[in-house]
């Protein structure tokens, strides 16, 4: 009984990370990923007899709730805003911060590494019959290409390295037929980034030119990508007046027009606004000096993505200002020197996803990005102590 409870707890929190299209709205979007965690929040309590908080994470949660009781204020915005983002934080990285106390590392890895070779392949028969796609793009189980390109990227760039190169072509495939921007800049940073040190930066050299014409050729080859990337260039203005083209695309909108809110938000605020407070700032301060295209506000779309920023790294210095600048670039540099550890593959895939989720997504509490940032935790921990061991 006990060894099905923890087959149950594993699989069902690896899973957690797929399982974004299973829910039903009613009022509020119900996930399964809630039920999931609520359930094994009693199952974990059941094996440990307790509940084990990590101290960085406790001071993170410290110091954005303070942080955000100041600016909120003084900003005069509702709390519902910034104690929806603390709450969320804290369930979902305590939840998967003891899933690594309970199952060791290798065993959590084995089966995302497997999940994510089953949810690819069941995916191609869904992209050849037309099930579940979005403009014809390859997205498997998820709801956009996006989301599927994010989670299954560092078991890419691991089978890649580790010379399974069958499991490797079947994900890599996929990226390529998501059609996504994000999937393209993750395989481009998968060949690139094992380069960036001065031991190899001159093989970096000698490849720069083919992966250029490689570039070259998806931008020419790929409408959807070719007018994303022109749509952006030829708006930059926009960051300067607010002000859009009546032609532009709908991505490069969000984006410009989030950090163009975010743009207005430093320089009044700079050191933020305070955690979950782009959205507020967004329609009730700045929104009024956008002025976006005619078909945009005529589909009632105009704030896009003004919930999480369009992207992770545009809300946190929106929202914590200074601070946050300086904890993303603390944190990358961080990231890239513990990834780089021998062999340390999984820890490589995963610095891929961090910089692509700084790229996309604002939100604060998907279920990956907690399941990644404690198994590159726990990787880091294992290499270190297999490395003072065989000292």
């Amino acid at each position: 009984m006990k060894i099905k409870l923890n087959n149950y707890l594993l699989y069902s929190s690896v899973f957690a990370i797929f399982s974004e299209s299973f829910f039903f709205r009613y009022i509020i979007d119900v996930k399964l990923l809630y039920f999931i965690i609520i359930i094994n929040f009693f199952i974990i309590y059941k094996i440990q007899r307790k509940i084990i908080l990590n101290k960085f994470l406790n001071y993170l949660l410290i110091f954005v709730f303070i942080h955000a009781c100041f600016c909120y204020s003084i900003i005069i915005i509702p709390p519902n805003y910034f104690l929806s983002q603390v709450f969320g934080i804290a369930i979902v990285g305590v939840y998967f911060y003891n899933i690594f106390f309970i199952f060791s590392y290798d065993k959590i890895l084995a089966v995302y590494l497997k999940f994510c070779v089953f949810f690819t392949i069941i995916g191609f028969p869904m992209y050849f019959l037309d099930i579940n796609l979005q403009d014809g793009r390859f997205q498997s189980i998820f709801l956009e290409p996006a989301h599927f390109v994010i989670v299954v990227i560092p078991a890419c760039f691991y089978y890649l390295k580790k010379s399974e190169y069958f499991k490797f072509i079947i994900i890599f495939t996929s990226l390529i037929l998501s059609n996504s921007t994000l999937g393209y800049l993750g395989c481009g940073l998968m060949f690139v980034l094992p380069y960036l040190n001065l031991k190899r930066i001159k093989q970096l050299l000698y490849i720069f030119p083919f992966i250029a014409i490689i570039f070259y050729s998806i931008y020419a080859n790929f409408e959807f990508l070719r007018i994303r990337v022109d749509d952006s260039i030829e708006n930059l203005n926009v960051l300067n007046n607010g002000k859009f083209k009546d032609d532009a695309n709908l991505s490069s909108y969000a984006m410009l027009s989030n950090l163009y809110i975010t743009k207005l938000n430093i320089i009044e605020h700079p050191l933020g606004s305070g955690i979950g407070s782009h959205h507020y700032m967004y329609t009730k301060n700045y929104f009024q000096y956008i002025t976006p295209p005619w078909y945009i506000k005529d589909q009632d779309r105009h704030l896009i993505n003004s919930y999480d920023a369009n992207s992770l790294f545009t809300r946190i210095i929106s929202e914590l200002g200074l601070f946050g600048l300086i904890f993303v670039i603390i944190f990358i540099a961080k990231s890239y020197s513990f990834s780089y550890l021998k062999n340390n593959y999984i820890c490589q895939g995963i610095f891929v996803y961090f910089l692509l989720k700084l790229f996309r997504d604002g939100s604060y509490f998907p279920p990956e990005l907690f399941f990644f940032i404690w198994l590159f935790y726990f990787s880091i921990k294992t290499t270190n102590l297999m490395n003072n061991e065989s000292k």
